[in-house]
């Protein structure tokens, strides 16, 4: 069960992607568009459109690859799954549109906050929502960042029970977030 919900949002890509109700924009941003996939060193991932780094994780984590997405880590022991993603082009949309791209292929879901929260020195936007996918329940924390040539975001999932226990180092991660150069 537990491993179901740790890797949904791999799943809701693959669902966003083939859902005949999904927009133009929601394709796009699901990250499946036809870049190269990007090259991780260290705690730095460089793609063709962009670089940035990410803030290093315990030896607990381990990174996973991810469909559509640019990097993910799993922490067996806590089975919580980490990502972050980028998209880079023209586009100007708002953060609540980009944030609520996200978790269009879910079923059920809903939202419990949303605020403003500092990334990269600029605001991002914040949300927690209780979801499931099938008939497995999770926790779910997302996070949407604008640069001025890339859009990012970054989630959070695990079993509800542990959802609040664990959330801390998802902010942190999110926190030692940095762009370094996108075109």
């Amino acid at each position: 069960m537990r491993k179901k919900v740790s890797f949904f949002i791999g799943l809701s890509l693959v669902l966003v992607m083939s859902s005949c109700s999904a927009t133009k924009f929601l394709v796009n941003y699901a990250s499946g568009d036809d870049r190269k996939p990007g090259k991780m060193k260290g705690w730095v991932y460089t793609a063709e459109r962009n670089s940035y780094r990410v803030k290093p994780l315990s030896q607990d984590w381990e990174r996973v690859p991810i469909e559509g997405g640019d990097i993910a880590f799993y922490n067996p022991a806590s089975d919580l799954m980490l990502t972050v993603s980028s998209f880079c082009a023209d586009r100007d949309y708002d953060l609540r549109t980009l944030s609520d791209s996200l978790v269009v292929a879910l079923g059920k879901r809903r939202i419990k906050l949303r605020k403003d929260i500092e990334v990269d020195g600029a605001t991002g936007l914040y949300t927690e929502y209780e979801a499931s996918l099938g008939n497995e329940n999770f926790a779910l924390a997302t996070v949407v960042h604008k640069s001025p040539n890339c859009d990012y975001d970054f989630s959070y999932s695990a079993d509800p029970a542990d959802f609040e226990a664990n959330l801390g180092e998802f902010i942190d991660f999110v926190s030692g977030f940095g762009e370094i150069w996108a075109k």
